[in-house]
């Protein structure tokens, strides 16, 4: 009887492993067919590929002027050339206590808190961005702008890190 049910097992074993290489044949036979048609096919058919302009849009200067606003409305601390008339100092003590100057960086989502990792992925993308896109910024008298607001959530992250294994991560 053990050796009959031994015999059972083995053979949906068997099955089994079939079923699996089968479908990986499928599934390998279907990738080359759609490589191979792909490449084969790619030479007959004509690509429009759209070119970018060498200038600036309004309407590209207009959107990034208002993207750059954001920052300003976000903007923690002392806030010198402030642009947003409505918007006043804040956070001015932010790290007093520990003896850290915290009072720049952003507000997180228009609320009083600061958040140091969401902060540093800002700085991060606004970096890139002026250095990918820097030129285009310049252009509408942007790049300036940009710049300052880097630096003014760099002095923050700076300031957020006043010594070894010390990292403020979060202020309100």
């Amino acid at each position: 009887m053990e050796a009959k049910k031994k015999l059972i097992d083995d053979s949906s074993d068997w099955h089994w492993w079939c079923f699996v290489a089968v479908i990986a044949v499928l599934v390998v036979g279907a990738a080359s067919i759609t490589i191979w048609r792909s490449f084969h096919e790619l030479p007959n058919k004509v690509l429009h590929v759209r070119r970018p302009s060498n200038g600036v849009t309004q309407r590209y200067s207009d959107a990034l002027g208002i993207s750059t606003q954001f920052f300003d409305v976000q903007k923690s601390g002392r806030l010198e050339n402030n642009l947003i008339k409505w918007r006043g100092d804040s956070g001015l003590e932010d790290g007093k206590d520990e003896n850290v100057d915290l009072s720049k960086g952003l507000y997180d989502a228009g609320d009083l808190m600061k958040f140091g990792f969401p902060m540093a992925f800002t700085a991060t993308i606004l970096a890139w961005s002026i250095l990918e896109y820097g030129h285009h910024m310049d252009e509408v008298k942007e790049l300036k702008h940009a710049q300052e607001s880097l630096k003014w959530i760099t002095d923050y992250l700076i300031n957020a890190h006043p010594s070894d294994n010390v990292l403020y991560i979060q202020v309100n």
